[in-house]
């Protein structure tokens, strides 16, 4: 169910919001300059040009502008967090030895986005088709497992048991670490760190017939008729890049499909939390918020005046209630 919550457009460098709501964030996307010392721009059908800053004296400064960025978003976050900045594998790369220890140290992984065909020359080096979204984890925040339909191949390798009830796949019972009550023999089985579960529920699963005992390990089973699909992990090749003409229908020149934006919001803020995207661009973080729904809130920053002119259009037009909150003191 889509809306719910507050939606809120405005203009404001993202240095000036670091020290506005400390805490307030269960997400944060990023989407800001990547440093190529380009001035992006879009022509209204009028004629009128209107530019995107994206130049800085030397790569090296823009690297240093954004790790003290990245830190200080940090402390936007609640104690249980997430932040994805948007970027190319070299400046993440650069970004995550710069930044401060503790955010370094919340460091959670790397996610591929398949973009695009190569432009460069494959025939002199390797073809670039991927963004990195690095992804930090603050404390031990709400995620919620998004999967893919089932290709056959990966059924076939995954769903390689069968039984009376059909085919099935081979799910962890044992612990990953030692819990409190989970440590107890079971059939002949006493695993290291013990059971995933309380013994209780051991015992239930295997009167349901949902355990497999391996000729080292148990293991619980699942289903392929009652499988969810495949978990999406870290590398997203199901999300194809905005054609031309899909980009000019809000002429912004670094527009990301909603449907990436849709997907970060729905895993990484849970019902009712807010968003925070102090590179706003063309508003889509906001759209997808408003579209995931349940509550979810979401506030969204930039410095041009353009880009919020495009993004109120762009958030008027997908229904967003969006409202225009005074500028942050500079």
């Amino acid at each position: 169910m889509s809306g719910g919550g507050s939606f809120r457009l405005g203009l404001s460098r993202v240095e000036d919001l670091i020290d506005s709501s400390p805490g307030e964030y269960d997400l944060i996307y990023i989407d800001p300059p990547f440093g190529l010392q380009r001035e992006p721009h879009m022509t209204e059908a009028d004629g009128t040009r209107k530019s995107f800053q994206d130049s800085w004296s030397n790569y090296d400064e823009y690297i240093d502008w954004l790790s003290g960025v990245i830190d200080g978003l940090y402390g936007l976050l609640k104690e249980d967090g997430w932040l994805y900045s948007h970027n190319n594998f070299e400046g993440n790369a650069l970004v995550l030895g710069r930044v401060d220890k503790r955010v370094r140290r919340s460091f959670h992984t790397n996610i591929s986005w398949a973009r695009s065909h190569p432009h460069n020359n494959v025939r002199v080096g390797w073809g670039n088709i991927v963004d990195s979204i690095m992804v930090i984890r603050k404390g031990e925040p709400y995620f919620e497992v998004e999967y893919a339909p089932l290709d056959p191949t990966y059924a076939a390798n995954s769903f390689g048991h069968e039984d009376d009830r059909g085919n099935y796949a081979l799910a962890p019972v044992t612990g990953e670490k030692s819990r409190p009550g989970h440590q107890y023999e079971y059939k002949g089985y006493s695993p290291t760190f013990g059971w995933r579960y309380a013994e209780d529920r051991t015992r239930e699963l295997d009167e349901q017939g949902l355990i497999h005992f391996g000729k080292d390990k148990p293991y619980k089973k699942v289903y392929r008729s009652e499988s969810k699909g495949k978990p999406i992990q870290n590398l997203w090749d199901d999300i194809p890049n905005l054609t031309r003409t899909e980009r000019n229908k809000r002429n912004y020149p670094t527009q990301k499909p909603l449907k990436m934006l849709e997907r970060i919001v729905r895993t990484s803020c849970p019902p009712g939390g807010r968003v925070l995207d102090p590179f706003c661009g063309n508003g889509t973080t906001a759209i997808a918020t408003f579209n995931v729904g349940d509550g979810r809130s979401c506030d969204t920053y930039d410095i041009s005046e353009p880009a919020l002119e495009i993004a109120g259009l762009a958030m008027n037009e997908s229904g967003v209630p969006v409202s225009r909150p005074p500028e942050p003191p500079r």
